[in-house]
């Protein structure tokens, strides 16, 4: 039996950038994916860091789907924490969002198909690092986000009678996955072609 060691070893210095400064925060735009719908075979990752996603590709005939969420602070409840292991520590991740209406075709094509499927998100992090790598944060690629939260308030003023969402990953092995080709304009124009579909 072949025994494989894994070497968890600290390999950068701890210091925050004083010339590009850490911003919290996402941008009110994101993607959202049936997890499905994606072609992990024909996905790569970055050959020099593996926590880089440089193509995400989608199955023929599938596409991504924009959410919107207007105000100051989009996406509130957005996370990750470690999640502690018997044998190696893993990280639940969770999307939080609001979808700002309701009726049947909401609650037919997006309400009842987040209550049960698997799905992942892509956010644009305000803060997007010196080189752009950190613009764009995938959030269930490795073990599916799927819903723990769905409420449809109608006298909350946080969603003006539409629904609430928590979306969660859980036993996810990496603690962030980002998406980032060459460039955030290169990266970006990827995200729109995902929408646009095959």
């Amino acid at each position: 039996m072949a025994t494989e060691s894994c070497d968890y070893k600290l390999a950068a210095d701890l210091v925050a950038s004083c010339e590009n400064s850490s911003v919290a925060g996402v941008r009110n735009t994101g993607w959202i994916i049936n997890y499905d719908d994606i072609d992990r075979d024909s996905c790569a990752r970055d050959t020099s860091n593996p926590c880089i996603l440089s193509t995400l590709v989608l199955k023929k005939g599938k596409k991504a789907y924009r959410m919107f969420v207007p105000g100051k602070s989009p996406f509130t409840g957005t996370n990750k924490a470690m999640a502690t292991g018997t044998y190696r520590s893993k990280f639940t991740k969770t999307v939080g969002l609001v979808i700002l209406d309701n009726g049947p075709d909401v609650v037919n094509d997006i309400i009842n198909p987040l209550a049960n499927g698997s799905f992942v998100v892509i956010l644009e992090n305000k803060y997007g690092g010196k080189d752009g790598k950190n613009t764009f944060e995938v959030y269930g690629y490795e073990q599916g986000l799927s819903a723990t939260a769905l409420a449809d308030d109608k006298y909350s003023e946080e969603t003006d009678g539409g629904w609430s969402a928590t979306l969660e990953e859980a036993g996810a092995p990496s603690a962030g996955l980002f998406l980032f080709n060459d460039s955030v304009a290169t990266t970006r124009t990827a995200i729109a072609s995902l929408v646009a579909g095959s």
